[in-house]
């Protein structure tokens, strides 16, 4: 039997591995850097001429079996993990793959390479990527390995120049192996990018992120420098600092980010250890907002705009070098346009607000592999976890940064009117500007000022009202219509509820009139479940009871005058909540605890809304239970109510247990199927009306105590 090899002509590698796989000539030059800085060298030079390229490295070189039994073996390498670097340094081989000399073809069609090993004769390898020779030279001058690339592919000129160093800064990350890079005889700096951070200079807030796989534990840790020290009397958290460990295990275990992971906990400790440093600006701050959000500056000097960069050890990984939206920041900040400022909206940090590096490495995270091309990584599991844990990690921060917010905020409500201003007296008696005194006067530009300054602030608080109400337009009416289908469905449902109600005693009957039903009713007949008659009309009776009760739920609920505040005996509507859902579920209880004597002028929907939410979240929660007990408690003072529920259920899971307030933001859940938008639906109401969520406690069972307000 004869064994045979694949021959591929030399013209067709240099094409398909060369020119087809890099996408750009600085990736092409990078893939070369790559292979410097594992030959070990301390310095590598590049030389850019209009006719030729010049790459000349001090590494270890090679002679004439490394040439021809590496170098001419593709897909061969001889590169492991890790080397000792000549300055005592090591280093972590870049390459692998065995095809990274094919970069020389996408450069030029004609490339010569010179090259001297350590007591071993230099070698000299010519090619125009037809034909190849390998000659021994006596050549004692050369250390390491020269190339130069003739016969050019793309234009160079001293701006594309330019773009290389731009591209270089970004690209590696390492002071291991010096880059000198000239274009003819001028030297272009080569700049690493993050290499000297100054807040408060590039970023106003740092983000650090530390993974530990065995721990499967996510250490976050911010140092923000964007706010005057005046706003911390307004905010409980300290402005400078703030620390978190996340479980990831308890993070992500009800609700899997892809349905595909089945162990999640092996995926966790097979990504294996990473590290982040992110960096967070806004661009320029908006006229007034300096003062209303007491931001410490209006423009950083020299703001990071870098993106952010994927670094696997020295260099980025190909795709990943912050031009391209890897991490999908602007679809997340997109799903949620909340402003810092919203009080029950969740921000999201944009795209270009921030940069930074995210560190990888070449063992420890094994399975985050490059694609075929070498244009990214794979996106298996392996890497949607990643991701994910850097999107859990911002979220940190967002939270963080958005509590700040929402605090200094608070001091922007206006100020009631003062009963003896003079602004008043001058309006209601224009004659009094005459004999106004010198103290009336000054006081009277104060208040013109603050006038003024009152026009500024509703003009912002109409725009910041205008983008909230956008951003909670677009949940609900997601809500909004599937509640629309329901009710028109429930519409057709009521015009055949005779049908449903009767059929059961009809069918009964007519079974009865046709001598079926005893003999239908016989042992016999009723032991094979599907063929139980009797039994399936029965469930069928039920179900109708169901849908009749569904149908006249819906009917009610959107009934125009749910919507009109009212006077109400607090205790009359919340029982008829109470009536309605234990009717629905025998296994739960809820005890009502309010004075008879309690009214109150608010919509009833408003009520409605928030209780039905909360009672089915404590159903949701407690499936499993054999009975609920559910308290509600209400006081009420002249224009607020104040409310404890609590259930006896299982609590919260384990991943709010640290921050509770954390189930109140949209889409936060931990029912892999659920919306994630039942208690944000709570917070969002009992805001409008100008309540709020006092406290959140998961000890024993689920308690959450808020107020209402009479605002609706």
């Amino acid at each position: 039997m004869e064994k045979l090899k694949y021959i591929v002509e030399d013209s067709i590698l240099a094409e398909l591995l060369g020119v087809q796989n890099f996408s750009n000539k600085e990736s092409a030059i990078l893939e070369l850097v790559k292979n410097a800085f594992d030959a070990n060298a301390l310095t590598l030079k590049i030389v850019i001429k209009k006719d030729s390229i010049e790459i000349v490295d001090d590494g270890c070189g090679m002679n004439r079996d490394d040439l021809a039994q590496n170098w001419m073996h593709i897909g061969k390498s001889s590169k492991g993990y890790e080397i000792n670097g000549a300055n005592g340094k090591k280093r972590v081989q870049a390459g692998s793959k065995g095809v990274g000399r094919f970069a020389l073809a996408r450069l030029g069609a004609n490339v010569e390479v010179f090259s001297h090993k350590n007591a071993c004769k230099s070698i000299a390898w010519i090619t125009d990527w037809n034909y190849s020779t390998l000659e021994e030279v006596e050549d004692y001058s050369l250390i390491g390995t020269k190339m130069l690339i003739t016969k050019l592919r793309d234009k160079w000129t001293e701006k594309t120049a330019n773009n290389l160093a731009e591209y270089l800064g970004r690209t590696y990350c390492d002071d291991a192996m010096k880059i000198e890079l000239f274009f003819g005889d001028k030297e272009i700096p080569i700049n690493r990018v993050f290499e000297k951070p100054e807040k408060g200079v590039n970023f106003s807030s740092k983000i650090t992120l530390t993974y530990c796989a065995e721990k499967k534990n996510l250490h976050c840790c911010v140092e923000s420098d964007e706010f005057s020290e005046e706003a911390q009397k307004y905010c409980k958290n300290n402005i400078y600092s703030y620390s978190n460990d996340i479980d990831l295990k308890k993070e992500y275990s009800d609700t899997s980010f892809d349905e595909e992971v089945t162990n999640l906990d092996n995926l966790l400790m097979e990504l294996g250890d990473f590290t982040a440093e992110l960096y967070f600006g806004i661009d320029r701050v908006l006229t007034g907002d300096d003062e209303r959000f007491l931001y410490k500056r209006k423009v950083l000097s020299n703001r990071y705009n870098y993106g952010i960069i994927l670094y696997r050890n020295s260099f980025s990984i190909s795709s990943y070098e912050g031009k391209k939206d890897w991490l999908g920041l602007g679809k997340r900040s997109r799903k949620s346009p909340a402003a810092a400022t919203h009080p029950t909206g969740s921000w999201r940090v944009r795209e270009n607000q921030i940069s930074g590096v995210v560190n990888i490495d070449k063992k420890r995270n094994f399975y985050l592999q490059d694609l075929a091309n070498r244009q990214g990584l794979d996106e298996n599991n392996h890497y949607k976890l990643f991701v994910e844990i850097i999107h859990t990690g911002l979220a940190e921060f967002e939270r963080y940064r958005q509590s700040l917010i929402r605090d200094i905020n608070k001091k922007n409500k206006p100020e009631p009117k003062a009963e003896d201003s003079i602004i008043a007296k001058v309006v209601k008696n224009p004659e009094t500007m005459k004999i106004l005194t010198k103290d009336e006067e000054a006081r009277f530009v104060d208040e013109l000022e603050g006038l003024q300054k009152e026009q500024r602030e509703y003009k912002k608080n109409i725009e910041d009202t205008e983008k909230r109400y956008k951003y909670d337009v677009r949940i609900l009416n997601v809500l909004a219509t599937s509640g629309l289908k329901a009710t028109s469905i429930a519409h057709e449902m009521k015009n055949d509820r005779n049908k449903i109600d009767g059929n059961y005693e009809f069918i009964v009957k007519a079974l009865k009139t046709y001598d079926m039903w005893e003999e239908l009713c016989e042992p016999d007949n009723t032991k094979v479940a599907h063929l139980n008659v009797p039994e399936l009309l029965k469930k069928n009776r039920d179900t109708g009871v169901k849908l009749l009760q569904f149908m006249d739920v819906m009917l009610e609920e959107v009934e125009k005058g749910q919507f009109i505040p009212e006077e109400y005996s607090i205790k009359e509507l919340l029982d008829k909540v109470k009536v309605n859902w234990e009717s629905d579920y025998a296994w739960i209880n809820i005890n009502v605890e309010v004075n008879n004597q309690v009214r109150f002028t608010i919509p009833e929907d408003v009520i409605t809304v928030i209780f039905d939410n909360l009672i089915l979240n404590s159903i949701q929660q407690n499936e499993k239970r054999n009975r609920l007990e559910i308290e509600i408690e209400v006081t009420a003072s002249a224009d607020m109510l104040f409310v404890c529920y609590r259930d006896n259920g299982v609590g919260l899971p384990d991943k709010y247990k640290k921050n509770p307030m954390k189930i109140l933001e949209p889409h936060e859940t931990s029912r892999k199927k659920g919306h994630g938008l039942g208690m944000w639906i709570v917070n969002n109401t009992l805001n409008m009306s100008g309540g709020e969520v006092l406290d959140i406690i998961s000890n024993i069972g689920f308690e959450i105590d808020f107020t209402i307000g009479g605002n609706l």
